[in-house]
């Protein structure tokens, strides 16, 4: 598959996790995962050095999904960004 597509989608994964960054601030997870939005803002920026495979995307893509689900459960509601209308390639 093209490497263009495969990155889209990898980026479509991370910006969709970032865009939670704010509501999960008022959650008791804010320190714990301050620290991995950092990494994952960092991997955002170089990730057109980032080679990848279909399967390591679609696997992301499912970790993904599962921690939107775990995120719905912590905030207790439908994240107010909409996610739910996003569709995980």
């Amino acid at each position: 598959m093209n490497t263009d597509i495969l990155n889209c989608r990898l980026r479509n994964c991370l910006a969709t996790i970032l865009e939670l960054e704010g509501s999960l601030e008022q959650t008791q997870l804010a320190a714990v995962l301050q620290k991995e939005f950092s990494v994952l803002k960092d991997v955002m920026q170089r990730l057109e050095k980032v080679t990848v495979e279909e399967h390591d995307v679609h696997r992301i893509e499912v970790a993904t999904s599962r921690f939107l689900a775990e995120v719905k459960e912590t905030l207790g509601e439908q994240p107010s960004s909409g996610l739910d209308s996003r569709i995980l390639q």
